[in-house]
């Protein structure tokens, strides 16, 4: 039987929340039923050291991904792939522009990374680009949206066509998780409540507001300990730095950067924070949940409420809240049993592919 051609598409690899689904999806699907390929605006990242080796990269070589089109279509005339997926804003507008007059038969599938709702009240929904995305997403054979109520959103913003749009939930690459926290060491003293957050540095992740709470929680017991991990792209660490002296917290909130096994933290971690503003569906919840850490997080998306059940496995604070913030993380031996409770009545990738 040959196998079926299926063909990713990413500007880079950089370590972000789509990307990191994008891995974890290649890495799931069978090599002996699919011929994988992985087409990057610019060979870059470093997610790609999480690339399986039977997978076929191709580098466009443009600086962005609104000049990738023209050589995007010239790699999907010469692989003719049976499937096309797109898991970004900027990289569905390229796949729609690049399909034109594309006369063999492509399955397309576009991931939504964020709410609809969320991206047109900050503005970034503008008229023209909504206008483009709208085009695309009606073009797609499946829509995927990470959250039921996220598939609401597409419906009613881009008009799309319901039995189009596809929930499926955000896959956690288990035995990769596992291997990680193998014949691994605390990094943390013990003495400490050590407690972590991450994602890219950056004000939508709230990481100031934790900080913030920080302040109180630390007045209330000096044992607690903050460990940020996460990448920053545009010097935002400086400023969070900046509010961690002003604060008296030198010593006590750390900034540890990207790490490539971040599973190291979360598994001896006693405490795994979610201080967000927005959200798609945060895989480091369902990772920590995954490795039975207790959460506390924010609102950020209204998916939370089901992975959270209050006082069960965390509890769930509002944006932007930092007293409520703190006194969850003061609480956090209340939360009774921490682990990953999901329905199975989302959609599967075989559902998808």
């Amino acid at each position: 039987m040959s196998k079926k051609k299926i063909m990713f598409f990413l500007p880079a690899l950089d370590v972000g929340g789509a990307e990191r689904v994008t891995v974890n999806i290649i890495r799931y699907l069978n090599p002996n039923n699919y011929e994988i390929h992985l087409v990057m605006v610019q060979k870059k990242g470093l997610f790609l050291e999480h690339i399986p080796h039977y997978v076929t990269l191709h580098d466009l070589g443009v600086k962005k991904t609104m000049f990738s089109i023209f050589r995007l279509r010239k790699v999907i005339r010469k692989i003719e792939p049976a499937i096309i997926y797109s898991t970004l804003i900027r990289t569905h507008v390229a796949v729609y522009f690049a399909l034109k007059n594309i006369s063999h038969q492509v399955k397309i599938v576009m991931r939504m990374p964020s709410s609809p709702k969320l991206m047109m009240e900050e503005g970034s929904g503008n008229i023209i680009n909504k206008f483009i995305l709208t085009k695309a997403l009606k073009k797609a054979n499946i829509v995927v949206a990470q959250t039921p109520e996220m598939k609401d959103e597409i419906e009613f913003y881009y008009n799309v066509n319901r039995e189009n749009v596809k929930v499926l939930l955000n896959i956690l690459d288990k035995k990769n998780i596992n291997k990680s926290i193998q014949n691994q060491t605390s990094p943390f003293d013990s003495k400490n409540i050590n407690v972590v957050a991450s994602g890219l540095v950056r004000h939508i992740k709230g990481f100031d507001t934790l900080i913030l709470a920080f302040k109180e929680v630390y007045m209330k017991n000096k044992k607690f300990r903050l460990h940020i991990i996460g990448r920053d792209l545009n010097g935002q660490t400086v400023e969070y730095e900046k509010l961690v002296l002003s604060l008296g917290l030198e010593g006590i909130v750390s900034f540890l950067g990207y790490q490539s096994n971040p599973y190291r933290y979360y598994f001896y971690s006693d405490l795994f924070v979610l201080s967000s503003r927005r959200e798609g569906l945060p895989n480091v919840v369902l990772e920590n949940l995954y490795l039975n850490k207790p959460i506390v997080a924010t609102r950020c998306v209204p998916f939370m409420s089901t992975i959270i059940q209050e006082g069960v496995n965390g509890f769930l604070v509002d944006i932007n809240d930092a007293k409520s913030l703190a006194m969850a993380i003061i609480n956090f031996k209340e939360i009774k049993k921490p682990t990953l409770y999901l329905s199975d009545k989302y959609s599967s990738i075989e559902d998808i592919f």
